[in-house]
């Protein structure tokens, strides 16, 4: 539904009495702003709601008023707790000039998109994330107060009365009577999909703790995006009202599988897929893969931009850190998928996890891809492979970063790119790199328990 008049009648029709303004802060936490049904007018539509903008990590205190556009065509129905509530992803403006703001992550993803279709290479991205994520029945944790602990209750694979682990190695599709959050999975998915977003599949993941996976099918940059802070929306809400709490944190336990949040993608012109070759992968895919390599190490903090993000990728955990491509290859920065055939080719990113912004990580990921096509950037021909062995034991390519700090270091260094065709600002990077080496600092600050371990009786 895109227009005011549908909204309005479905929400006299099911009773409907919240309208819900969701939006992205800078960090990519969805957060919302509830108004009565009966407010939701066209003139509220035309004129938005205020907000203040440095709550949200936009801008300083000074000058932060902004103001909350909603989108119509984003418009879905949720329930939660009994009460229907109709939601609406926003756009952000300028307070005084209702224009786009100097940072919108929804706007500068549509803006990598219309690039894309002003250079005449394509009419759109389509993406499919792959969500993984732990289901515990309880997390503690804090770092102040002369307290610095995480205390972690498993769901499932840890008996915690007897003391007594069970940690198989892997619980990959684990079977249905030791599958104990298959119902929550469906409830989760039947909410996904009651919110027009397609899945294509969920099970249960390798980490034996309680890992589980739901995998989208495919639509455009824009609209996956706004799916990926939906469906863990809905993951952390289902989770909440059963009694228990979801975590999409890379790395939240050690020695157990990490949470990716890798990204299925290919381009689209005239309903052509642009990576499906005759005998494989097209040039301008391999040029576009090239670009995600080129540029792999700046990219990383905006599709990995956590200081936890970097405790996943480790080697033996089916992590990438070696930027480079392989088909059917899990241990390489881009997978070709060896199944995908004909018209169906795509590239696999397996880097990124969902501690992204999704607007920020996809429209670097196309500006890189774009970069790539327009510098003809060939993967093969620049040595970034294919390559098949496990690349855990083989140094092939250039090396992921290690932490968060090289990653930023990095798109200090290269960011050229990502500023072509104004979509990006270099004042919208800079704020991104100050604000997440502010998070770095504050973890580097803290103790951290495992010197304990090492350290406090020397």
């Amino acid at each position: 539904m895109t227009d005011y008049a549908s909204l309005k009648h479905l929400i006299d029709e099911q009773g409907i009495q919240s309208v819900d303004f969701r939006v992205a802060d800078f960090a990519g936490r969805f957060r919302h702003l509830t108004i009565p049904s009966v407010r939701f007018t066209p003139s509220l539509i035309a004129d938005g709601l205020g907000f203040d903008g440095s709550n949200y990590g936009y801008r300083a205190v000074a000058g932060s008023d902004m103001v909350l556009i909603p989108d119509l065509s984003s418009a879905y129905v949720e329930e939660r707790s009994g009460e229907k509530v109709l939601s609406l992803i926003a756009d952000i403006r300028d307070a005084e000039t209702r224009g786009a703001a100097d940072i919108d992550p929804r706007g500068i993803a549509r803006a990598a998109v219309a690039y894309a279709q002003e250079l005449g290479i394509a009419d759109e991205i389509l993406v499919s994330p792959e969500f993984e994520f732990y289901v515990f029945n309880d997390v503690f944790y804090d770092t102040e107060n002369g307290t610095n602990c995480v205390e972690i209750h498993a769901a499932e694979a840890c008996d915690h009365r007897a003391g007594i682990g069970n940690t198989p190695h892997s619980a990959y599709h684990a079977p249905l009577h030791q599958d104990r959050l298959f119902e929550f999975r469906c409830d989760v998915v039947r909410q996904i999909e009651k919110a027009g977003i397609p899945v294509k599949y969920h099970h249960h993941e390798v980490g034996a703790f309680g890992q589980q996976e739901i995998e989208l099918g495919f639509d455009s940059l824009v609209r996956m995006a706004d799916a990926t802070l939906i469906v863990k929306s809905l993951v952390h809400n289902t989770a909440v009202e059963r009694g228990l709490t979801a975590t999409f944190l890379p790395k939240p336990i050690h020695g157990q599988a990490g949470n990716g949040m890798h990204l299925h993608q290919y381009l689209v012109k005239d309903g052509i897929n642009l990576f499906s070759g005759e005998n494989g992968l097209t040039e301008l895919a391999l040029c576009y893969v090239g670009g995600l390599l080129k540029h792999g190490r700046s990219l990383m903090a905006w599709t990995n931009p956590s200081t936890n993000s970097f405790r996943r990728l480790v080697p033996g955990y089916e992590a990438p850190v070696n930027l480079v491509f392989g088909s059917a290859n899990r241990t390489a920065a881009v997978r070709v998928p060896s199944y995908a055939k004909g018209d169906k080719r795509r590239i696999e990113l397996r880097t990124m996890d969902a501690t992204c912004n999704p607007y920020l990580a996809f429209a670097a990921i196309l500006m890189a891809g774009i970069d790539g096509i327009q510098q003809g950037f060939h993967a093969e021909e620049m040595g970034y492979g294919p390559f098949e062995a496990d690349l855990y034991e083989k140094n092939h390519g250039e090396a992921a970063p290690r932490n968060l700090p090289e990653a930023l270091d990095s798109l200090a260094e290269d960011c050229d790119y990502l500023c072509c065709g104004d979509v990006f600002s270099e004042e919208e990077i800079e704020h991104w790199i100050q604000t997440k080496r502010a998070e770095s600092d504050a973890v580097a600050q803290r103790p951290h328990p495992h010197e304990f371990v090492l350290y406090y009786d020397m």
